[in-house]
C-alpha cells in the first residue's frame, strides 16, 4: 500500500487523511489552480497592454505580435523538452523554479524599454511558464480531494486563468500603464512559490508510476472516447480561434472604437463571466459534445463580432458573452479528453499545452497577415467617401482646400494601429472661422471621423470570420473521432 495519498486507479483521489495534513493539501490544491490560472492568462492578459506598447515602443501591428509569440514559441519548446525528459521530473522542484523564472522574467518585462529588450525577457517568462503548468497536473492529482477528477479542476483553472485575462489586463493598463500588465505579475508569482513553500505536500518524481500519472477522472474517461490526440488538435483549432476574439476585437475597442482601457475590460468582462458559469452548468457532461457545441458557440461569437460597421458595443458585447460560453464549454471538455491517460501527468500536461499554445501562434501566424493587409487596404476604401465629404461640406472653396495638407499629415501620423486624429486640423481651420463655418467645420470632423472609423472597422471583419473557421474546423474533427469510435464498436 502507498504510504502517500494519490488518484485511485479510475482516476478519483483517494481520500486523505483528516487534520492539518488535509487542510495543507486544500491550501495547496487552491494555491495550483492560482499558477495554473496565471500561466495561462498570461498571453490574454498581455493583449490588453499592445495599443500602448505599439504607441510607446514605436511598434508595428506584426511586431507587436511577437510579444505573444515569443512567449508561446518558449513555452512549447520548453513543454517538447519535457516531453524528450519522459516527464519523470520533480513536480514540486519544477513548479518552484518556474514560478522564480516567470516572476524575475516578468520583472524585466516591465522594465525593458525596447522591443529588442522586451522579446528575450518575454521567451524567458514562457520557459518559466511551461515548468509551471507541466508540474502542476501531478501536484494537483496528489492535492485533490477525495471524489474530485483532478483534469476538471485543472482544466477549469485553465479556461477561467485564459479568460480573465483582457479584463485585468484593461483595468492595470488604465490606472498605470502597459509595464503593469508585467510587474503585476511579478508578486503573485511570488505569492503562489511562497504558498507552494509553506503548505508543501510531498509529490514525488512523476513516473509512470506515480499516483498522479494515472489521474483520468471520471470526466477523463468519457472523453477519452474522442482520444487524447483528437482533443489536443481540438484545442490547437480553438486556440487560432480565441485569439482571434483577445487580439483582434481588444485593438476594434480601444484603437478604433476609442474606449479608454477600462471600459474596454469591463466590456471583455463578459468572457470570464460567461466562461465560469457555462463551466459549471454543464459539468460532467459528454466531452465530444461540449467540444462541439462550445466550437459553435466561440464561432458565433466571432462572426458576431465582425458585423459591426460602428461603435455597438451592446451587440459586441453579446458576441463575447457568446464566445465566452463557448470557451466554458470547450476549453475544459477538450482539455479534460487531452489530459486523459496513463502516461506520466507531467508528459500530459506538457503535450496539452504544446498544443493550445501551438494554436495561438498558428492564429497569429495567418490572422495577422490578413489583418494588417485589410489595415493597409482602408484608406482605400475610407478616401472615396471622405474626398466627397469634404467637397460637399457648406464652407468656401479656399477653406476646403486649406483642409488637405493639414488631414493628410494627421493621416500619416497616426501610429499603425490607431485611428487619426483629425483635430489639431478643424482647430486650427476654426480659429479663423465665422461661427457658421465652425459648425459646419465640426460637422465635417464628425462625419471624417466616423468614415475613417467605419473603414478600420472593415479590416477586422476578415480576419474574425477566419477565426470563426478555424472553431468551426472543431467539428468535423470530433465528427471523425466519433464515427471511428462508432465503427470500432461495432466490429
Amino acid at each position: 500500500m502507498r504510504s502517500t495519498v494519490g488518484a485511485s486507479r479510475d482516476g478519483r483521489s483517494a481520500p486523505h487523511p483528516a487534520g492539518p495534513r488535509r487542510s495543507g493539501r486544500l491550501a495547496q490544491n487552491l494555491t495550483v489552480r492560482l499558477t495554473v490560472a496565471l500561466a495561462f492568462a498570461d498571453a490574454s492578459i498581455v493583449v490588453l497592454a499592445l495599443p500602448q506598447i505599439v504607441a510607446r515602443l514605436h511598434a508595428s501591428i506584426s511586431g507587436v505580435t511577437w510579444v505573444i509569440m515569443s512567449y508561446n514559441i518558449a513555452l512549447i519548446a520548453t513543454a517538447v523538452a519535457i516531453l524528450l525528459r519522459g516527464g519523470r521530473l520533480a513536480s514540486t522542484r519544477m513548479l518552484l523554479a518556474g514560478l522564480a523564472l516567470f516572476g524575475l522574467a516578468s520583472l524585466g518585462c516591465g522594465a525593458a524599454n525596447s522591443m529588442a529588450a522586451l522579446i528575450p525577457f518575454r521567451c524567458a517568462q514562457g520557459v518559466g511558464g511551461a515548468l509551471v503548468l507541466c508540474a502542476s497536473l501531478p501536484m494537483f492529482a496528489s492535492t485533490a480531494r477525495a471524489g474530485d477528477s483532478p483534469l476538471i479542476g485543472w482544466s477549469a483553472a485553465a479556461a477561467i486563468g485564459v479568460a480573465v485575462g483582457p479584463a485585468a489586463g484593461g483595468i492595470l493598463t488604465q490606472f498605470f500603464d502597459w509595464r503593469s500588465i508585467f510587474l503585476a505579475q511579478a508578486p503573485v508569482a511570488a505569492i503562489a512559490a511562497a504558498l507552494v513553500s509553506a503548505v508543501h505536500v510531498p509529490v514525488g518524481t512523476d513516473g509512470a508510476t506515480d499516483p498522479a500519472g494515472d489521474a483520468a477522472g471520471s470526466a477523463g474517461a468519457r472523453g477519452a472516447r474522442i482520444g487524447s490526440l483528437t482533443a489536443n488538435a481540438g484545442l490547437t483549432l480553438l486556440s487560432a480561434g480565441l485569439i482571434a476574439a483577445l487580439f483582434l476585437i481588444v485593438l476594434e475597442l480601444i484603437d478604433v472604437w476609442r474606449l479608454r482601457p477600462i471600459a474596454a475590460a469591463a466590456i471583455v468582462t463578459a468572457i470570464p463571466l460567461c466562461t465560469a458559469i457555462a463551466e459549471r452548468a454543464v459539468r460532467g457532461s459528454s466531452t465530444a459534445a461540449l467540444g462541439a457545441g462550445g466550437a459553435v458557440l466561440v464561432a458565433a461569437g466571432l462572426l458576431g463580432a465582425s458585423l459591426p460597421t460602428h461603435r455597438e458595443l451592446g451587440w459586441v458585447t453579446v458576441a463575447l458573452a457568446l464566445l465566452g460560453s463557448g470557451l466554458g464549454l470547450a476549453f475544459p471538455g477538450l482539455t479534460t479528453a487531452a489530459l486523459a491517460g496513463a502516461e506520466p501527468a507531467s508528459r500530459r500536461a506538457a503535450k496539452t499545452v504544446a498544443a493550445r499554445d501551438a494554436g495561438i501562434l498558428l492564429g497569429l501566424l495567418i490572422l495577422t497577415p490578413v489583418f494588417v493587409s485589410q489595415l493597409h487596404n482602408a484608406p482605400n476604401r475610407a478616401l472615396p467617401a471622405a474626398a466627397r465629404a469634404v467637397l460637399t461640406a457648406p464652407l468656401p472653396l479656399l477653406l476646403k482646400l486649406s483642409l488637405i495638407p493639414g488631414l493628410e499629415a494627421d493621416y500619416h501620423a497616426a501610429p499603425q494601429s490607431e485611428l487619426p486624429d483629425f483635430g489639431p486640423t478643424f482647430a486650427r481651420a476654426s480659429a479663423a472661422a465665422s461661427p457658421s463655418e465652425r459648425d459646419a467645420l465640426s460637422a465635417l470632423h464628425a462625419r471624417l471621423d466616423a468614415i475613417v472609423s467605419r473603414a478600420a472597422a472593415g479590416a477586422f471583419r476578415l480576419p474574425l470570420r477566419y477565426g470563426a473557421l478555424f472553431a468551426l474546423a472543431v467539428l468535423p474533427l470530433l465528427g471523425l473521432s466519433f464515427a471511428r469510435v462508432r465503427r470500432a464498436s461495432t466490429v
